[in-house]
């Protein structure tokens, strides 16, 4: 099973000679949902932000979603969301600058 987000769906065009085929995107249940928030709640703050942080230098990196800053911190952001925090962490200014993400709104800085 390969599972994409709608932004990675660019892949699949670089892989035409694999028999890969869409499925449709089932439902999720209540009690999973629910499963995978509990388990979120006990990942470390620390680990929350580095994954965040990688999440971003990856797909910053990715040509596809990393030339629109804006939406890269949109995704971003909907990533950490997802991870059950409030705000995105902060990144340190020394990484966002080599990044070249200085001044991007919706990033922060440390």
């Amino acid at each position: 099973i390969l599972l994409l987000a709608p932004w990675e769906e660019f892949f699949l065009a670089t892989a035409k000679d694999l028999p890969i085929g869409k499925a449709p995107v089932p439902s999720v249940d209540p009690d999973t949902k629910k499963k995978v928030e509990r388990a979120l709640s006990n990942v470390e703050m620390k680990n929350k932000e580095a994954a965040y942080q990688a999440w971003v230098g990856y797909y910053n990196s990715n040509k596809k979603v990393g030339k629109d800053k804006y939406r890269l911190v949109e995704l971003a952001n909907e990533f950490s969301r997802c991870m059950g925090l409030d705000s995105p962490p902060a990144i340190p200014k020394l990484v966002l600058g080599k990044m070249g993400l200085t001044n991007i709104p919706g990033l922060r800085s440390k």
